[in-house]
């Protein structure tokens, strides 16, 4: 049975969720913005319902809930009208803000603030996942985490473990590689062709930043450690071969079209890995077309894709936002976010 025929009602939701994505221009202007005024200026004048009447350096952790909370009312929209399936997919999805608050708590713990302060409870209450967090508040150091997190069996206490091993200043990139594993083995995706073929191109992208940044790290020899499964040919390249050689290989995957435009003028090593950081919400953007053409408007596979770029585009604002307010140059900017121009 076709996804049209299974899901019917999916197909104008996925549509719906292009609508929702902020035009290039605007989302270049924000990205590109002067003074926080002319960023909030500029926010308000698209679909986001922000409630700040004054974006400083002190509310950005506002900013964050306001679009977070924007982000979550779209979400519930289509989950509320959806089949199981549809349902299960969506609630895979969100399962990121569970790896994210999961960040955000050890860099407050790090930092010596209140983790409280930090956590996004609202993406929880909707997956009722909020005992994990819960779980965690009261503890007084990176180690304690982990051990409450092997206490809750949930796999992220894996990304300490590699931290502690590996440096804790890589605790961030061990966790997104571990809430990618954590959905790959979900049943969810196992019993949807759609979504297992999308899990696979985002775990070949974030195999391969791993793989780079292990060249960079000095930690070649660990990469079967590292990375989600068996390494593919342009994993293998990205530790091998000449910069130049790996973009060759690179260039046939989506992320890697994106990345040779990036680097193309200098492929140094060190632009390649500065690049595979910047480029992941324009690779989900394409992304999400892809999976339209692939497996239709009514596919998991499409829905999810979607959701990935409209997050993609939250932290993307976020992001632009407190470079704003820590007074990084438009310069370095620019930089940051070229990938969003092409």
């Amino acid at each position: 049975m076709s996804s049209i025929l299974r899901r019917p009602y999916l197909g104008p939701r996925v549509r719906g969720l292009r609508i929702k994505e902020l035009p290039r221009d605007k989302l270049i202007s924000l990205a590109y913005a002067n003074t926080l005024d002319e960023f909030l200026n500029i926010l308000k004048s698209t679909h986001y319902n922000i409630t700040l009447d004054r974006l400083t350096r002190e509310n950005i952790s506002e900013l964050r809930r306001n679009l977070v909370k924007n982000y979550l009312d779209t979400v519930r929209s289509i989950f509320l009208s959806s089949g199981r399936d549809a349902k299960n997919a969506i609630l895979l999805s969100l399962k990121y803000f569970e790896y994210e608050n999961i960040r955000n708590l050890a860099i407050a713990i790090k930092a010596g603030k209140n983790p409280e302060d930090y956590i996004l409870w609202e993406p929880l209450e909707f997956t009722r996942r909020r005992h994990i967090i819960a779980g965690l508040l009261g503890v007084k150091n990176i180690e304690e985490i982990e051990e409450r997190l092997r206490n809750l069996k949930h796999p992220a206490y894996k990304a300490f473990q590699l931290s502690s091993k590996y440096g804790e200043e890589k605790l961030s990139i061990f966790l997104d590689r571990q809430w990618l594993e954590d959905i790959s083995t979900s049943p969810v995706v196992e019993k949807d062709q759609s979504l297992r073929a999308l899990v696979a191109d985002l775990r070949e992208y974030f195999n391969t930043l791993i793989a780079v940044r292990s060249r960079v790290w000095g930690l070649t020899e660990e990469l079967e450690e590292l990375i989600i499964g068996k390494p593919s040919p342009a994993v293998l390249s990205a530790v091998r071969d000449p910069p130049a050689r790996f973009l060759e290989v690179a260039q046939s995957s989506v992320w890697g079209k994106i990345l040779v435009e990036q680097v193309a003028e200098a492929p140094t090593l060190e632009n390649i890995a500065t690049a595979m950081d910047n480029i992941y919400p324009a690779y989900v953007r394409r992304l999400a077309d892809v999976y339209i053409s692939r497996f239709s408007e009514f596919s998991l596979g499409a829905l999810v894709a979607h959701l990935e770029y409209l997050k993609a585009e939250v932290t993307t604002l976020i992001r632009a936002a407190s470079l704003l307010a820590e007074g990084v140059p438009m310069e370095k900017r620019k930089k940051i976010f070229e990938a969003l121009t092409r």
